[in-house]
């Protein structure tokens, strides 16, 4: 597929929702929560699909920022890559912070955490109407110190430990006992 680049200059919305996108980091830089849901419309839907949460409306949006904000007290937001088409945004964009209470139900590690991860935005009227953001919650929970690094994990030791661990598993769950009674009746 042939691509082309994009030259043409942003229309007045697309200007418009672009510094919404730029302003609104004040606010989150300064931990301002009531400053961030000032940029969201009041049908503010945001999808969190590494927790697998939707936040409907600006009283469950300013719950879960108080929950983030309280787990990494002092939080950085950085958007890297912003690029609009219309109503629609897409950001690239990481937040960083020491993680020193509850997050991804994990308590405080004191660790420096740093989230990469990908939005897709749909404004309205240059307000947040809807946000569906992804990252990984693998790399967060190895900079917590709660998996080992991809390199470990490939090495014999680390090999040997997901064998056990997912053997384990496949003992002690009831799906596990299911599947290992499938593939028993299968080779049967």
């Amino acid at each position: 597929m042939a691509t082309t680049a994009n030259t043409a200059e942003p229309t007045e919305v697309e200007q418009r929702n672009l510094k919404a996108v730029a302003d609104v980091l004040e606010f989150w830089n300064k931990a301002d929560i009531d400053g961030i849901v000032e940029f969201y419309d009041e049908e503010i839907v945001w999808t969190n699909v590494a927790l697998e949460e939707v936040y409907r409306g600006k009283g469950e949006v300013r719950e879960f920022l108080t929950r983030l904000f309280t787990a990494l007290p002092d939080l950085q937001f950085t958007v890297h890559h912003k690029f609009a088409h219309g109503d629609n945004i897409a950001e690239r964009w990481t937040v960083a912070g020491t993680h020193l209470g509850t997050f991804m139900g994990i308590p405080a590690t004191g660790r420096h955490v740093e989230i990469n991860a990908l939005s897709m935005v749909t404004m309205r009227e240059g307000r947040f109407l809807t946000d569906q953001f992804y990252f990984d919650t693998g790399a967060v929970m190895r900079q917590m110190g709660l998996m080992p690094s991809l390199e470990t994990s490939q090495g014999t030791l680390g090999r040997g430990f997901l064998w056990l661990a997912v053997k384990s598993m496949n003992v002690l769950s009831k799906g596990g006992r299911a599947a290992r009674g499938r593939r028993r009746a299968a080779r049967a």
